[in-house]
């Protein structure tokens, strides 16, 4: 089976592609199909999950990153209708963009005490990640504040903060937002939908000037379609 190449790059254009990307697209498909015609001795229609792992593995043994080529397998996957290899190079790349994509440290959030972040740093505590683990109980904050001569109110707005990202698409200045409009939790966020979120925000920032941009209403989607997935950590 050879590759539908004016299929694909019709399919390309029509999902709103530039030329260069759908160029793109169809050369690393074309690589693809090489590596399992020299190295796997198959065509692409025998394609199978143990050899997209081998061209994953030769790829990376070069050094080189695998999330770009399975991007555009993904979207050949896609054009096939091939939903069992689309779902396994999509596994393939999320597990490559998590291991890439960078943990927020606490020291970017806007308007927190950076002495006590110092502090929380010399414990190994610096990113939200850790400052959820560390500090999502009662138990726990009150321990730091021992430790460390912090107050509790402190932690709890780091730990607030954190637990905030979660949702994604909110980092530095977001998050304070989020923090000072009263939407300190995902499940805050749960209970409304964009529309009356957006206006809440609105609302807000007129009465409050609060400097900065609201979100616009694609990001408030996402929020509030990841924060109904989130599950509760912060004990109060």
């Amino acid at each position: 089976m050879k590759m539908d190449e004016e299929g694909f790059r019709k399919y390309l254009k029509r999902r709103g592609k530039k030329p260069q990307v759908v160029d793109r697209n169809v050369e690393s498909v074309k690589f693809f199909i090489s590596f399992l015609q020299k190295e796997r001795n198959k065509d692409l229609a025998d394609a199978t999950k143990e050899d997209l792992d081998s061209y994953v593995l030769m790829i990376e043994q070069k050094k080189q990153s695998a999330k770009g080529a399975l991007y555009t397998l993904m979207n050949y996957f896609h054009f096939l209708e091939d939903m069992t290899m689309l779902t396994y190079a999509s596994a393939l790349r999320n597990e490559r963009t998590k291991r890439t994509r960078k943990i927020f440290p606490i020291k970017e959030f806007l308007k927190v005490n950076q002495e006590h972040v110092k502090k929380l740093a010399t414990i190994g505590i610096k990113n939200v990640v850790q400052m959820l683990e560390n500090g999502k109980t009662t138990k726990q904050r009150e321990e730091l504040s021992k430790q460390l001569d912090i107050p509790e109110e402190s932690i709890l707005e780091l730990v607030k903060l954190s637990d905030i990202t979660r949702m994604g698409y909110v980092r530095k200045k977001l998050s304070r937002l989020y923090y000072e409009a009263g939407l300190d939790s995902p499940a805050k966020v749960a209970a409304f939908e964009p529309k009356e979120l957006h206006e809440f925000f609105t609302k807000f920032v007129e009465e409050t000037g609060w400097d900065g941009m609201i979100p616009n209403p694609g990001d408030l989607v996402n929020n509030i379609k990841n924060a109904r997935k989130l599950s509760k950590v912060v004990e109060e």
